[in-house]
Parts: structure tokens; sequence; C-alpha cells
């Protein structure tokens, strides 16, 4: 049973997902502009709060929920970046 207002393990692995590939974006785009990627980054992250239905405030809660439980977070990180690679699998095969 999580407390209230924490991301369940699966919705955390989807956001977790597109938040790294937001990052991703952002180490790419830097160098056409820090100021012009940061706004960028701010505005993905925006969407993916919207599209998840959750904030930032309760992203950040459940983050830190999962790094005072290490073992459910590396699950957690290991769940998503095999997903990442298996979505990289099939778009570049």
């Amino acid at each position: 049973q999580l407390p209230d207002n924490i991301i369940s393990k699966e919705l955390f692995i989807s956001v977790l997902k597109e938040a790294h590939l937001a990052e991703a974006a952002f180490e790419l785009n830097k160098s056409k502009g820090v100021e012009t990627a940061k706004k960028a980054l701010a505005n993905t992250y925006s969407e993916i709060y919207s599209t998840h239905n959750i904030n930032k405030d309760r992203f950040e809660k459940t983050l830190s929920y999962y790094a005072n439980h290490p073992e459910e977070l590396e699950q957690i990180y290991s769940k998503a970046l095999k997903d990442l690679v298996q979505e990289r699998t099939t778009l570049n095969p």
C-alpha cells in the first residue's frame, strides 16, 4: 500500500521514461541555446505531467518516496531502462 499522493510504480515508470527522453533532448538542444533548451524542457515536463494527470509536486514526492526505498527504485529504473531499450530496438531494428 502506497502513501497518499504517491504515483503507482507502473505510472511512475511511464513518467520516468518520458522524463529521461526529455532530458536527453535537452542535452542535444543545449548547443542551440541553453535558455531555449530550458524552456523546451520545462514545456515538455508540463506536457508529461498533464498527460499523466499529475503535477511536479506529486512527481517529486514520488521520487523522494522511492529514493527512500532503494530496492523498489532500482526495480523501477530497471524496468524503465528495459522498456526504453526495447522501444529503441523496435524503432531501429
